[in-house]
């Protein structure tokens, strides 16, 4: 369930990851204009916003911020409770899944972090040189453009399984939660309370990782599109797309700088 620390594709992993691919700081691009404007393809939905910047970088806060929620009622769970074979099932459960919360979520929150930085600085690299004019041929372009889709759609691929594993995880644990609680009813009250408690904290965590994954589908879901059509060969779309694709720098400079200050905010792994 829970994926390795290291990231399979190229370019990131890294907090500053420009010029991380030798094939992005090597090559260069120009924009041509669409030979037929007939020809170029309207945008779909899932191509009006090609970088997904914004909404990333907000889900990737939200994921942060229940996370730090949550980890205040786990270190008051394990305060309040000693495992031992004489301190009960719901207290045994209830302190087991506070550790294991402990132990897990934290540190894959703190790498979802860390990918978007990398991916962040990724994409800005790819679309700072195609914002550079330079000439090519549009058979170079249209070569050059095709890698650049499919080094970030892997990137995108890699994160959306991050995501996905990391709301698996966190769902496990809300359902065992849930099940601990109804096998004691009789319990302390605080207990009770504070295993509410926690117990609507990880809900919270768990609908922020439901909506970073969704974030990292679309991106991954408008790659695969721009991908489509650009293996038709059209020139006006190739031409489209490098310009559109462009003018998203400033918005993924913004998700580096955020995705940077979550890394610089601390651990999420200390008690209070």
């Amino acid at each position: 369930m829970w994926l390795g620390s290291g990231s399979s594709e190229r370019g990131s992993g890294s907090g500053d990851g420009r010029g991380s691919d030798d094939a992005v700081s090597r090559r260069a691009s120009s924009r041509e204009e669409p030979e037929d404007d007939e020809r170029t393809p309207s945008p779909g939905p899932a191509l009006v916003d090609a970088s997904h910047a914004g909404t990333l970088s907000a889900g990737c806060e939200g994921l942060f911020r229940s996370t730090e929620r949550a980890l205040q009622w786990a270190w008051r769970l394990l305060q309040l409770t000693k495992g031992g074979p004489e301190a009960g099932v719901l207290v045994n459960a209830a302190r087991a899944s506070a550790i294991e919360f402990l132990d897990r979520i934290p540190p894959h929150v703190r790498r979802s972090v860390a990918e978007l930085l990398g991916y962040s600085s990724l994409w800005e690299a790819v679309c700072t040189r195609l914002g550079r004019p330079q000439a090519r041929s549009h058979e170079e372009l249209l070569r050059e453009l095709g890698e650049d889709l499919q080094l970030l759609l892997r990137g995108a691929q890699a994160r959306l399984g991050t995501a996905a594993a990391l709301e698996q995880g966190v769902l496990v644990h809300v359902g065992r939660l849930r099940e601990a609680r109804a096998s004691e009813p009789g319990a302390p009250l605080e207990l009770r309370a504070v295993l509410d408690a926690f117990t609507h904290a990880l809900s919270e965590v768990m609908a922020a990782a439901s909506a970073y994954r969704r974030a990292w589908e679309a991106a991954e879901a408008e790659l695969s599109e721009s991908a489509a059509w650009l293996g038709a060969g059209d020139p006006g779309f190739c031409a489209w797309l490098v310009e559109h694709l462009s003018g998203t720098v400033a918005a993924w400079r913004q998700a580096h700088a955020s995705a940077r200050m979550l890394r610089e905010l601390g651990a999420l792994a200390g008690p209070p």
